[in-house]
């Protein structure tokens, strides 16, 4: 065991799984208990307990974070926790584990271990809740259809966790999304060539950037900036930029308000997975896929760059991770119309998932009427949760008008909007992302609205 490596093992045995009694962050209702601490597998942790205390707990998982795990503040208790804890529900969150270099990144496997591991923390701690729900938003969306899938139940066979909200996530799975990000990553570079630019050492792009990069997320803005013009105002783009531009979107099929927030996942995220957890090998592929979109697509595809996928490192990206829809309690999604980062295709194969796992009918998903990523409002949010309490409890799958009433229902309250969409249906994924030739065919009967 290397000296790096022995240190860290040390750190975590002597800090243990313990949950210390702490002050609570700022932010939190008053007589409010706190435990916070670190996990032994060095996730830290935060445990909030309402002096009203109802005996429901919400586990909540956060997004997609690069940055090494540290300590929770009460924003990290999920956009609807200090509402809750004045509503009676504990509220707890796990920053997840770092990877071996001390990262955050593509965490779902571990972060769905990092969850349990502290639901089990507070049932030692508070005793057994009445009921649990687990929520999360993106990245932390498919760590709670993983969770409903992997722990759901106990070895009796009692349900672990009576409800799941899995909000604007991934629900396609690692595999699928992190090929969107591929070919994001290839076609820039196709029409840009500065990222590496020539004079630089080149590398396969399935790397997402050069071993041992020094790029910072800011010098990639303006490296995006040089070639598409993207960030500056429209009428001031050359010919040039406007052309690259116009191409990268055509054929990424991805908002313009979007490049650069994409451009990062295509880059340093792929980075992390590639180069930390795959060790090098690449997880994704191109080889089969047909570009189309652009003004010259025999071109594109003449000279984009092409790999193939290592099966080890493909079957990691699998396993953490591709849904199976095997989720035995109330599932309900949400998800913003004009995501551009995490398409909201991902709820249609998300649906045929759940369809070839026969466990459609615990599912249901709401879609909204906005252009950003996770852009909810307070009341459409709370409609949502309050939606899948309901049907926790009285065993009826809500309706998408009943979660739309209870939205307006909460929304003068917040002083916010209500874009819930009755009659929105995603096309499938491979309109967004093309299919590759190893995909499975299977297709499946739309579901009807009650």
């Amino acid at each position: 065991m290397n000296k790096l490596r022995l240190g860290m093992f040390v750190l975590l045995v002597l800090a243990g799984a313990s949950a210390l009694q702490a002050q609570c962050p700022p932010g939190l209702p008053p007589a409010t208990t706190c435990h916070a601490g670190m996990d032994t597998n060095g996730a830290f942790f935060l445990i909030a307990v309402p002096a009203n205390y109802n005996h429901r707990l919400l586990l909540w998982n956060h997004g997609y974070s690069l940055a090494p795990p540290g300590k929770l503040g009460a924003e990290d208790l999920s956009p609807l926790g200090p509402l809750l804890l004045q509503l009676g529900f504990a509220v707890a969150a796990s920053s997840y584990r770092p990877d071996v270099v001390g990262l955050g990144g593509w965490a779902v496997a571990d972060a769905a271990e990092d969850t349990e591991n502290l639901r089990q923390q507070f049932i030692r701690i508070f005793g057994q809740p009445d009921l649990t729900i687990v929520v999360g938003a993106s990245e932390g969306g498919l760590i709670t259809a993983e969770i409903a899938e992997r722990f759901a139940k106990d070895a009796h066979g009692n349900l672990n966790y009576h409800g799941a909200l899995p909000l604007c996530g991934p629900l396609a799975g690692g595999v699928k999304n992190f090929w969107g990000a591929f070919d994001l990553r290839v076609v820039y570079q196709f029409y840009c060539q500065n990222l590496p630019r020539p004079n630089e050492p080149q590398y396969p792009l399935f790397l997402g950037l050069a071993p041992n990069n020094t790029i910072t997320p800011r010098e990639l803005g303006s490296r995006i900036n040089q070639c598409t013009g993207v960030l500056q105002p429209a009428a001031t783009r050359t010919p040039q930029q406007r052309r690259n531009l116009a191409n990268i979107l055509g054929v990424a099929k991805i908002p313009e308000s979007f490049v650069v927030t994409d451009m990062f996942f295509s880059t340093f995220a792929l980075a992390e997975l590639v180069q930390v957890r795959t060790h090098g090998l690449s997880p994704v592929t191109n080889l089969d896929v047909e570009y189309t979109g652009s003004e010259d697509d025999d071109a594109l595809n003449a000279g984009v760059f092409r790999a193939g996928s290592n099966e080890e490192a493909l079957d990691f990206l699998t396993r953490a991770y591709t849904p199976n829809g095997r989720a035995p309690m109330p599932t309900l999604t949400m998800h913003t119309i004009g995501d551009g980062l995490v398409i909201v295709e991902n709820e249609n194969e998300y649906k045929e998932i759940r369809g070839d796992a026969h466990t459609q009918r615990r599912l249901r998903q709401i879609f909204t009427d906005a252009g950003g990523h996770c852009e909810f409002s307070a009341s459409e949010t709370l409609a949502a949760f309050q939606a899948l309490l309901g049907w926790v409890q009285s065993h009826k799958r809500p309706t998408k008008r009943q979660v739309a009433a209870l939205c307006e229902q909460f929304r003068p309250a917040f002083g916010d909007t209500c874009k819930i969409n009755r009659e929105f249906h995603p096309e499938e994924f491979e309109t967004r992302i093309p299919r590759r030739e190893s995909e499975r065919e299977s297709k499946h009967e739309p579901e009807r609205e009650p």
